[in-house]
């Protein structure tokens, strides 16, 4: 038994670095030690500016921080003591290598509920993540809003939800925070209580862990369909951002996220050199150079939403 427990417990610990994970290009993972981080509001940093004089601080103040709460989350498996004894566990491996699959999915699962639901949510900025009039400034340092979520137009039907992101800035649009790493445990001695009382050997994980949301100026939310119309205008849309002294906040995008429905356009407009363009007369489509191809990275991630859902 002991040599059993040491085998799945190595086969747990190896699996989990082989599954493909999408989170990591698009948060930051901030190890915590405690029950909850706080976070400054980062995003008031300025840019930096000619030294004269004694610096200016730009003070990160805690009235305004923000916290992601930690939680718990587990997975347990048992067996039959006489199906362990009559050899019948020759799936037990691949259960425990499911188990450490689905920890290492779980901050995916995490960070891109998050996004889904960030249209509706609030961020950092005290307004939803997503959303129409985030405060910001144009190139003179003159207040003004921006957006960082495109609709679709009067005359267009709704888009299942794509996502543009910059991912290039130590700074990231979202946040997945780390407490605990999941581990595998056993419950398998002969005297333990529920081996004694219910005949029963069973394997667990656990681990402790959360997301949030990041910085909203790098990070744009659209349902409007997937065209070379609306791509530029979702880019010019991020680009468009600039610090309070003047400075762009170069924002542009580097990666296209698409739910698995939007697969075939996406890889289209941005890995094709030809495609449909709205011809001059504003209504039809003919075949055109595409200026979108090759510009951007491309994921499609199973865990964003594939469907049209009302905003």
């Amino acid at each position: 038994m002991n040599a059993l427990t040491a085998r799945l417990s190595l086969a747990f610990n190896k699996y989990i670095p082989t599954v493909e994970s999408h989170y990591q290009k698009v948060a930051m993972t901030i190890a915590s030690s405690a029950g909850e981080n706080f976070y400054p509001r980062v995003a008031e940093l300025p840019g930096i500016r000619e030294w004269i004089g004694q610096r200016l601080v730009h003070e990160l103040t805690v009235q305004n921080r923000f916290s992601i709460v930690n939680r718990t989350f587990e997975e347990t498996i048992g067996i039959r003591r006489e199906d362990l004894e009559d050899d019948q566990f020759g799936f037990l491996l691949p259960a425990i290598q499911q188990l450490a699959a689905d920890a290492d999915k779980l901050p995916d699962r995490l960070v891109f509920g998050m996004l889904e639901k960030g249209h509706k949510t609030q961020g950092i900025d005290g307004q939803y993540f997503f959303d129409e009039d985030h405060e910001g400034t144009d190139r003179t340092g003159k207040a003004t809003a921006f957006s960082n979520i495109l609709r679709s137009g009067p005359t267009e039907a709704a888009s299942p939800a794509w996502y543009l992101f910059n991912t290039l800035n130590p700074l990231k649009p979202l946040i997945f925070q780390q407490r605990r790493n999941f581990s595998i445990t056993a419950r398998t001695q002969i005297s333990d209580g529920m081996v004694f009382s219910k005949n029963r050997f069973e394997w667990g994980t656990d681990g402790r862990c959360a997301a949030g949301y990041g910085l909203h100026n790098f990070a744009l939310r659209s349902t409007a369909p997937l065209t070379a119309e609306n791509l530029g205008k979702a880019i010019a849309m991020l680009e468009n951002q600039y610090r309070r002294d003047g400075q762009p906040y170069n924002s542009r995008p580097n990666i296209l996220f698409a739910p698995t429905s939007l697969e075939g356009p996406a890889r289209q407009l941005l890995e094709k050199d030809f495609v449909p363009t709205l011809a001059p007369d504003g209504k039809t489509y003919i075949t055109g150079s595409n200026p979108w191809s090759k510009t951007l990275d491309l994921c499609v991630c199973p865990y964003l939403n594939p469907l049209v859902v009302n905003d």
